[in-house]
C-alpha cells in the first residue's frame, strides 16, 4: 500500500513538472534594439558636446585695451572678441568693423584710430589705378599692400599673403579665387567681397 502511494505521488509530481505548473514564464527581451538606441543616443550626445567645444582663435590688435590672440567659442562675434581684449580704446574707430559679424578661425581683427581709418580710406581713394571711382572697390590683381589693408578683414599679414600668392600663381581669374590664399575662408570672403574687384 505504501509503495502504491509513493508511486502515485511520483506520477503526480512528474505530471506537474511536465505541464510547467508553478513555473513563471519570463518574457523574451529583445536587447538588440535597446543597445542600438543607446549607442545612437551616445553618438548624438558626443556630437553635441564636440560641437559646443569647438573654438576659434583670433588675433585682436590695434586700439584695444589688451591686444593678443584669444580663443573663443565657435559662433561668437567680433563684439565678443573686443570684450575679451578688454574693450576698445577712446581713439578706436568703432565703425571700421561690423561688431555683429561672426568670427572665423585665424582671423586678425585690427582696430585703427579714427585718424588712421580716414588715412586708409584716403589712401585707397588716391590709388586711381586700383580703385574704381564709381564704387571704390580694390582691384586685388594690382593693389599693393597699403591698398589691400584698407579692405575689411585684411591686415598686414593677409595682404602679404595675397601679394605672395599673386607672385607665385599670377593674377586672380575671379574674385572668389582669393579664397585660395592662406587665411582667407568663405566667412571672410563674404565680408570683403563687396570691397574687391578684378579688371
Amino acid at each position: 500500500m505504501k509503495k502504491h502511494w509513493i508511486k502515485k505521488c511520483c506520477m503526480i509530481l512528474t505530471c506537474l513538472y511536465l505541464t510547467g505548473c508553478g513555473r513563471e514564464e519570463v518574457p523574451y527581451l529583445d536587447t538588440t534594439q535597446t543597445q542600438e538606441q543607446t549607442v545612437e543616443t551616445e553618438r548624438t550626445e558626443q556630437k553635441e558636446t564636440l560641437k559646443s567645444d569647438q573654438t576659434v582663435q583670433v588675433y585682436v590688435c590695434g586700439e584695444v585695451a589688451a591686444p593678443g590672440v584669444y580663443q573663443l567659442k565657435d559662433g561668437m562675434r567680433i563684439c565678443d572678441a573686443v570684450e575679451a581684449a578688454g574693450g576698445l580704446t577712446k581713439a578706436a574707430s568703432r565703425e571700421y568693423w561690423n561688431l555683429a559679424e561672426k568670427l572665423s578661425d585665424g582671423q586678425m581683427i585690427y582696430f585703427p584710430t579714427e585718424e588712421e581709418a580716414r588715412e586708409r580710406k584716403a589712401s585707397a581713394e588716391a590709388a586711381g589705378a586700383t580703385v574704381e571711382e564709381s564704387d571704390g572697390r580694390i582691384d586685388i590683381n594690382t593693389a599693393d599692400a597699403t591698398q589691400l589693408v584698407t579692405i575689411p578683414g585684411i591686415g598686414e599679414t593677409r595682404a602679404a599673403a595675397i601679394l605672395a600668392y599673386r607672385e607665385k600663381n599670377g593674377p586672380f581669374a575671379k574674385v572668389e579665387d582669393i579664397m585660395q590664399v592662406s587665411g582667407i575662408k568663405s566667412a571672410l570672403f563674404e565680408k570683403m567681397k563687396d570691397y574687391i574687384t578684378i579688371r
